[in-house]
Order: structure tokens, then C-alpha cells, then sequence
């Protein structure tokens, strides 16, 4: 067993977020698997992007954030579980007075797997 914490000192900086892996692909015994946390504070936005290879799972542990996956909005709250698949143009806008904080479980990722759209 291997407990972990969530908060820490390795925080790294993304485009309208922040990020800190919590498992790694060795540690899951998973090519191309992790698991990270990502925080989006009020206000701020996740450009479109979309991943080549990487199936993503977000599972919503604080605050509420609109999600636009393929032009399609969607409100995210705490207890949603959302599956994206390759190829889906997707963008994060947290609208809302606090942090938006979710786990994300990740397969398949590589290196380059994302794709930024035009003009972000």
C-alpha cells in the first residue's frame, strides 16, 4: 500500500492551471498511465487542446467549472466523473469564486500526445 498526499511541494505551472503527478506509470505498472491532480483557480482558463493517444478520467473533487468538449458546455460539480477520449477538442473556464480541483487518471499518454489549437 502507498498513501498519498495530494498537497505538496512539486506543483508545476500549465496554461490557465496547475498540476502535481500523484502516480506514476512505473508506479501504476502502466505504460503511459498517471494520475495528477489539477487545479484551475477562479477565473482562469484551460485553452482548447485535445489528446492524440491519452484517455483521460476526471473525477471533480472541489468547486464548479463550465467544460465545453466539442462545442458541447457542460457544468462540472464535485462527484462527477467525465470520460474524454482522443480527439476531443475540450476546455476548462472556471466561472466561479474558488478553485477547481480534479483528479486526472490518464492512460495511454505519450510525449507530444497534445495538441493545442490554433492560435492557444
Amino acid at each position: 500500500m502507498k498513501v498519498i498526499q495530494v498537497e505538496g511541494d512539486d506543483w508545476q505551472e500549465g496554461r490557465g492551471y496547475r498540476k502535481r503527478r500523484l502516480l506514476s506509470a512505473e508506479e501504476l505498472r502502466q505504460v503511459g498511465a498517471l494520475l495528477q491532480v489539477v487545479v484551475v483557480p477562479p477565473g482562469s482558463p484551460i485553452p482548447p487542446h485535445s489528446h492524440a493517444t491519452s484517455v483521460e478520467v476526471y473525477v471533480v473533487r472541489r468547486g464548479v467549472c463550465e467544460l465545453v468538449v466539442n462545442g458541447q458546455r457542460h457544468t462540472m460539480r464535485p462527484g462527477d466523473v467525465l470520460l474524454m477520449e482522443p480527439g476531443d477538442v475540450h476546455e476548462l473556464i472556471n466561472h466561479g469564486p474558488e478553485p477547481f480541483e480534479l483528479l486526472v487518471f490518464k492512460t495511454s499518454s505519450a510525449a507530444g500526445d497534445i495538441r493545442w489549437a490554433a492560435g492557444d
